[in-house]
């Protein structure tokens, strides 16, 4: 169950009210960076029965990743409004930029938390190819609007969807914390500064 938002929403729409709480509930646990919880402790910390978590999912994984996907399809969402709000393609990948470090902060505290995870790993890697389809779309939608020079835009969209991971790593070493949203910001400016077309 590696990305699949019709996988989400059809299990969704299967779910109790009871278990649709129980599920929201858990995201919040997840975002908080709650300990690692065996199926029994996570049900009462969410004050529901054993039988209401494996009627949602049949494991402990499969209702982690359910619940960090149901999330990062929130956050998702959200973005998507202001992304089609605007035409410009540039623009656009900035709030997608915005998107992908949001939802990268969820996965990294879900790694940490839950770090006997399977699945968390692959779950990072399909969203981050997902994105980097996305990201060359818009790429070549701003060349061929003359909003940036031609470039390689399979290689460009490699290095822009794996910008916030790259520089999350050193800076978590130095810093013990994610790279400041202003900062990654600001370095995409420079980039896309560098590719713009000047009269």
């Amino acid at each position: 169950m590696i990305h699949n938002p019709l996988f989400i929403k059809s299990k969704e729409r299967s779910l109790s009210n009871r278990q649709k709480k129980a599920l929201a509930d858990l995201e919040g646990l997840i975002k908080s960076g709650t300990p690692q919880l065996t199926m029994s402790e996570i049900a009462t910390n969410l004050n529901v029965s054993l039988r209401d978590l494996y009627e949602i999912a049949s494991t402990k994984e499969e209702l982690i990743l359910l619940a960090v996907e149901s999330l990062l399809m929130k956050i998702g969402a959200d973005k998507e409004k202001a992304i089609n709000l605007t035409d410009s393609p540039i623009a656009k990948i900035y709030l997608l930029m915005e998107q992908i470090e949001m939802q990268r902060e969820i996965l990294l505290v879900s790694q940490k938390t839950f770090k006997r995870i399977n699945g968390l790993k692959d779950f990072m890697d399909s969203y981050e190819n997902y994105y980097i389809e996305v990201i060359k779309k818009y790429l070549e939608k701003a060349i061929i609007s003359n909003e940036i020079v031609s470039i390689d835009t399979s290689a460009m969209a490699i290095i822009l969807s794996g910008l916030s991971r790259d520089l999350d790593k050193k800076y978590l070493k130095k810093e013990d914390k994610m790279i400041p949203s202003n900062a990654l910001h600001k370095i995409i400016e420079v980039i896309f500064k560098g590719l713009k077309i000047t009269e």
